[in-house]
């Protein structure tokens, strides 16, 4: 422990000092004459002795069986310093310790990501990620091809490739929930953008971008639960229209702005502790009613939604704020340029009053959408979306969609608008 490195430190001190202020009369040799004055190289060599004891105590009691100190010794263990440090644990305040399972789990990885990834060579950065993601972990996104297992999103995939681009970041959380197999997150980013990025070149100034991430949790082989699936979505359309490069035409409802829940349940909402008693079961029948009544069917989907609703859509939909308006301009076009719709959920799960719902919504494309023309061919869309329920209706929403999945379906490229200057 410290506190024993620092006894030893302290004996050595106090050696040091003994020797060097004590007179050579002081001591006899065995033969009882009276020895030399010490010397220099005496008092030196005891020094480093000292020090050497030291360095041997403190490597050794540091690693907890795991150094070998005549590896450092010889210099073959500097290149694997990485690979037997500590692993890297956030301090968390009471509040959070007792999270549902998923979402604790998501927290840590989080905060790890947050605080000290950036700071982290690979090989460490991956031993920490361990701790969370399983060995299979599979993280599918959108801009990216999938990464399938744990070394190889946090060597070369995504991961990489983003702080390449955006160096600098900062994420504020604004939604943040979960049960004992699933979470899910919503955020937005304010980014330095300073390299190119999906063949777009860097506007090299600060930008914004909002961000949605699902995760699933299961057993491993050593009895621990960890990540195995992670969706991330940003988007997209949003982050390309701040920057001057929009591939979708302007949406008749404002966009850009998307906030965190409009009460008093934490940034991100919710704490645990706050909604814990809430009714999970009727706030998942509203969030299942309105996929299944809204976006899917063809029935009135008010009765899903409060009043005084707000939901906050992605670039090219933007924000509604009566059921008036989320009618007219959200569900409205989509029905009419989908027929035959479906909605397949691959998620949907709640804490408290919060639900969060990832899957696809499927359709023939028989009309206009987010501009473009109808193809007549069946398209799948992936989605994610929040819901925060209040007498067991929705009073805010908040969705992300795949355009550019959409547009590859279309035999179109969504980012090769981006790539041309505008």
């Amino acid at each position: 422990s410290s506190r024993g490195v620092r006894t030893l430190f302290g004996f050595c001190q106090e050696a040091a000092m003994v020797l060097e202020g004590s007179p050579a009369g002081d001591y006899s040799m065995l033969d009882g004459t009276q020895p030399k004055k010490l010397t220099t190289n005496v008092k030196t060599g005891l020094a480093v002795l000292a020090m050497v004891a030291l360095l041997t105590f403190g490597l050794g009691h540091y690693s907890h069986g795991h150094l070998d100190v005549s590896r450092a010794v010889h210099g073959t263990l500097l290149p694997q310093a990485a690979l037997q440090a500590p692993l890297w644990q956030p301090m968390l305040p009471p509040i959070f310790h007792e999270e549902p399972l998923a979402k604790g789990i998501i927290r840590r990885f989080d905060a790890y990501l947050m605080n000290q990834a950036a700071f982290d060579q690979p090989e460490t950065k991956a031993r920490n990620v361990g701790q969370w993601l399983a060995p299979e972990f599979i993280y599918e996104t959108v801009g990216f091809a999938t990464s399938k297992g744990l070394r190889n999103w946090c060597l070369n995939g995504e991961e990489s490739q983003f702080r390449t681009a955006f160096p600098v970041s900062g994420f504020s959380q604004m939604l943040f929930f979960g049960d004992a197999s699933h979470a899910t997150t919503t955020s937005y980013g304010n980014t330095l953008w300073v390299e190119p990025f999906l063949g777009i070149p860097a506007p090299k100034v600060w930008t914004y971008f909002r961000v949605t991430d699902f995760y699933a949790i299961r057993k491993t082989s050593d009895g621990t639960s960890k990540v195995h699936y992670n969706f991330m979505m940003v988007d997209f359309a949003d982050l390309l229209r701040r920057i001057g490069r929009p591939v979708l035409p302007k949406a008749p409802l404002p966009e850009g702005l998307v906030l965190t829940a409009a009460t008093n349940d934490g940034v991100p909402a919710p704490l645990s502790v706050v909604v814990k008693e809430r009714n999970s079961t009727a706030a998942r029948k509203a969030a299942a009613g309105a996929l299944a009544d809204g976006w899917a069917g063809n029935s009135e989907d008010a009765k899903w939604w409060h009043r005084n609703l707000t939901f906050y859509g992605p670039g090219g939909i933007g924000r509604a704020s009566s059921p008036e308006e989320y009618q007219r301009y959200v569900l409205g076009p989509f029905r009419q340029a989908f027929a035959d719709r479906v909605c397949d959920t691959h998620m949907l799960f709640c804490e408290g009053n919060y639900c969060g719902a990832f899957g696809t919504l499927r359709g023939r494309h028989v009309g206009t959408w987010v501009g473009q023309a109808a193809s007549n061919r069946t398209v799948t869309v992936r989605f994610a979306m929040h819901f925060r329920v209040v007498d067991d209706v929705i009073r805010e929403g908040w969705a992300i969609f795949d355009f550019p999945g959409m547009f590859t379906q279309l035999g179109k490229d969504f980012f090769a608008a981006a790539r041309v200057a505008h």
